[in-house]
């Protein structure tokens, strides 16, 4: 099961998800190239919406890291997406928004145009050192991100493991696909938590304490080369789980020379294995013009290995989007040190510090 709990679900999209159970979403869609998880299609009119406050924008000499709400005018998409925001906080945790025509944007005037869309569901945040709002996720060339330490899983062609980002919500647009593979795959940890709950109690109370993440080379001003977090929390009455990838866990006890117990190893992989259980598992391939959006609290993410294209034209290029929600989902300010964004500076590794 997908989701969270939440006080309310707005009417329009409490009415369509209660169309069928998941199971029935599955079997419906099974064996077709249709969506299986809850979308929302973008009208004709919604479409023109946008491309007007693209337009506004784009007269006003808005980019991508300067774009605000305000700047970015929209009202009845606008509401549409207050709606998706409740969702996305205290309803299943993920939505699909459908029917962005990606072709007619150049890739400069697609990341404005999603960096509005993003303004009116949350605040944006720095992704990276140098201060990036909005992300680019290709390959740069790297195979694997596995015992490395200096870069971070998006910039490969590698299988990323079940992980979160460190933010409220992570948004993905697609502007194109791999020519093989690349496939997103979503599980919730609420789920895991109760799973280990009913069958490895012991196990899941040590994934409440704390652990050392590797800072990838992104560390700034002095700072250890590790962030502290748990990987679940409680806060105010919900419960929240934002790991990052374990495999950070594993390269800062490399870089530190502090050892994980035996107990926290097994903690670590139990939770991996229930992640990677298909029984849990949604999966989507994302098409150009679509945008996913995920809460990092109750929904962790991966993707499968890629391989691409050998036009440059042609290669997968993903764009994203790190917003945080004010007054939303309660989230323990300590437990998650990074829920503001990446710190700005000059980054120890180089990898960090150009596109």
């Amino acid at each position: 099961m997908l989701g969270g709990a939440g006080p309310r679900r707005t009417p329009a999209l409490a009415a369509r998800f209660a169309e069928r159970t998941r199971d029935e979403w599955t079997a419906m869609f099974a064996g077709g190239d249709a969506c299986t998880e809850p979308v929302l299609s973008l009208t004709e009119a919604a479409v023109a919406e946008v491309d007007a406050a693209l337009r506004h924008a784009q007269r006003q000499g808005k980019t991508a890291q300067t774009i605000t709400r305000d700047g970015f005018p929209l009202t009845s998409v606008g509401g549409l997406l207050a709606d998706a925001r409740h969702e996305l906080e205290y309803g299943r945790g993920f939505l699909l928004l459908r029917g962005l025509p990606i072709d007619r944007y150049t890739d400069e005037e697609a990341g404005l145009l999603y960096r509005g869309i993003g303004a009116h569901i949350g605040a944006v945040v720095s992704q990276n050192a140098k201060g990036d709002l909005l992300g680019h996720v290709f390959d740069r060339g790297y195979a694997e991100y596995r015992g490395r330490s200096d870069i971070r899983g998006y910039q490969t062609r590698a299988d990323l493991e079940f992980h979160t980002d460190v933010v409220d919500i992570v948004g993905l647009l697609c502007l194109r696909t791999a020519k093989e593979g690349g496939q997103s795959v979503i599980v919730s940890s609420t789920t895991i938590h109760n799973e280990m709950l009913a069958r490895e109690a012991a196990l899941l109370g040590l994934l409440y304490g704390n652990f050392l993440f590797d800072r990838r080379g992104e560390e700034v001003g002095g700072q250890p080369a590790y962030f502290v977090s748990p990987i679940y929390s409680w806060f105010q009455g919900y419960l929240s789980c934002r790991p990052a990838i374990i495999e950070y866990i594993y390269s800062a006890q490399k870089k530190t020379g502090i050892a994980l117990s035996p107990a926290q190893d097994e903690a670590l992989q139990a939770f991996l294995r229930h992640a990677a259980r298909d029984d849990l598992q949604l999966r989507m391939d994302l098409r150009p013009g679509d945008i996913q959006l995920l809460n990092n609290s109750v929904v962790l993410h991966s993707r499968t290995a890629y391989h691409d294209h050998a036009e440059e034209h042609r290669k997968r290029y993903l764009l994203r989007l790190w917003l945080n929600v004010e007054n939303g989902r309660p989230v323990d300010p300590e437990a998650f040190p990074y829920r503001h964004g990446v710190p700005v500076g000059q980054a120890r590794s180089t990898a960090h510090n150009a596109r």
